[in-house]
């Protein structure tokens, strides 16, 4: 791995931790001028290592970023899901800097779900691969039969 991907393997995961931490003006805008430096670095061709695919997926990251934090000056201007989303992209954009399957799995990601018998939603973080494990435990309760054998309900 050369220097230039060390450096922004370092930008991509403290920088973002530290801004969500502080909440402030300089921290959004800070990401915003790391993520136009990537972005002209991938325009200019500087991205070794990196296949076509994974600059694909690191531009569509970006524009989520972009569109996000799009009129806003600092973290505290954005709602809760749109910290969630923004959170997920850069976390997406530095899986690809990483490149590698396991760092996939362990990127942070959260999502709003609705809380069980109510309209709340609540915000819920983990990993990609708990994420996928929530999602197929739910898959597969929901394909299981819904009738009852000749033991239902104790009778």
């Amino acid at each position: 791995m050369n220097v230039m991907r060390h450096v922004w393997l370092l930008l991509l995961f403290l920088l973002p931790c530290v801004a969500m931490a502080n909440g402030g003006a300089e921290d959004l805008q800070t990401i915003l001028e790391q993520q136009l430096e990537l972005k002209g670095d991938i325009e200019a061709g500087r991205t070794d290592g990196l296949t076509t695919r994974q600059v694909n997926m690191i531009r569509k990251a970006q524009d989520e970023v972009f569109k996000v934090a799009e009129g806003k000056q600092s973290l505290d201007q954005l709602s809760m899901d749109e910290k969630v989303r923004l959170e997920n992209a850069l976390e997406r954009i530095n899986a690809q800097v990483v490149n590698t399957r396991a760092a996939s799995d362990d990127q942070n990601v959260c999502w709003r779900e609705r809380k069980s018998g109510s309209t709340a939603k609540v915000t819920r973080c983990g990993t990609q691969a708990e994420m996928r494990e929530a999602r197929e435990g739910a898959r597969d309760f929901m394909e299981r039969p819904k009738v009852c054998g000749a033991n239902c309900g104790g009778m």
